[in-house]
């Protein structure tokens, strides 16, 4: 099994992007950002590149979104102009990688682009710096594990459709679409232990348990399906903001959880996070 834990740094970055030119572009186009990604890596360190299409690799140290901005109802093509400004979100959860994708923008004096399907889109300015956009940030494993606090609940939102992969079946892809706490949180735990120093590893079997009796689904505001249409099949996933509350009283795993739901900024929630789903963070306070 392949293992990519070799540093402690999270960073989630945001392109500010100008079309070269007016034209169409597929809003859910999820699958042309990773290829961008991917060749921007590509470019400036091709044996990472390599590495990171190995098909064992068990999760991908890195995520993708859609163009943001560009609303939540578009299923088709979408107008894309020069004089506005679009912007696309990575985070990455290795710290080669980023050094390499940052190295590639910085190198030279033409100012960068990236191609999403058709479009051309010049690099108008890479934000990094926490507080220069919302879904920009920095963090360490190690940070938010020794400064997660035993709370009581936790609100994710989910800006993204979120769904969670069981294999495939003879009818197809078993896909669940339903933000039902052990998959969140089991999926947030299997990143956490990939990628993660091993010194910080959680008992996933001991933090499931308890999560399939003592955590529960308080509270949704705009949960919903939101249908993705990709080239190759749609993906269905949901789509809004859930309270997640923990009964009981282990500090300790409340920790566990709550560690869990920082990270989910940076590595995303369920499947497909690296073409545009399972983009989550938390927020400071449970809403009404």
């Amino acid at each position: 099994m392949t293992h990519l834990s070799n540093s402690d740094a999270l960073h989630a970055i945001v392109l500010k992007l100008a079309p070269e030119r007016a034209g169409r572009i597929r809003a859910t186009h999820g699958h042309h950002a990773h290829a961008a990604f991917l060749k921007t890596v590509r470019q400036a360190d091709p044996a990472l590149a390599k590495v990171l299409h190995m098909p064992q690799l068990p999760t991908r140290p890195f995520t993708v979104s859609p163009l943001l901005g560009m609303g939540t109802g578009h299923q088709g093509p979408v107008t894309v102009a020069p004089e506005r400004d679009y912007f696309l979100r990575f985070t990455v959860l290795y710290a080669p990688i980023f050094e390499q994708f940052m190295a590639r923008f910085m190198r030279g004096r033409v100012q960068p682009r990236l191609r999403l399907g058709p479009m051309y889109f010049q690099i108008k300015e890479i934000l990094a710096t926490p507080g220069s956009h919302p879904w920009v940030g920095y963090d360490s494993f190690i940070h938010i594990a020794q400064a997660a606090e035993p709370v009581e609940s936790v609100t994710l939102e989910f800006t993204t459709p979120t769904a969670f992969s069981f294999g495939d079946r003879p009818w197809g892809r078993q896909v669940m679409p339903l933000p039902l706490p052990r998959l969140i949180f089991g999926s947030l735990s299997r990143s956490w232990n990939q990628l993660a120093p091993s010194s910080l590893s959680v008992d996933r079997r001991a933090l499931r348990a308890y999560i399939e009796d003592n955590v529960v689904v308080a509270r949704m505001a705009g949960v919903e399906t939101r249908m993705l249409s990709y080239s190759s099949a749609p993906q269905l996933g949901f789509v809004g903001r859930v309270t997640f509350e923990f009964k009981g009283g282990d500090a300790l795993l409340h920790c566990r959880l709550s560690a869990l739901a920082d990270l989910a900024f940076y590595a995303g929630v369920g499947y497909k996070t690296t073409m545009g789903m399972g983009q989550c963070r938390r927020l400071d306070e449970a809403f009404d």
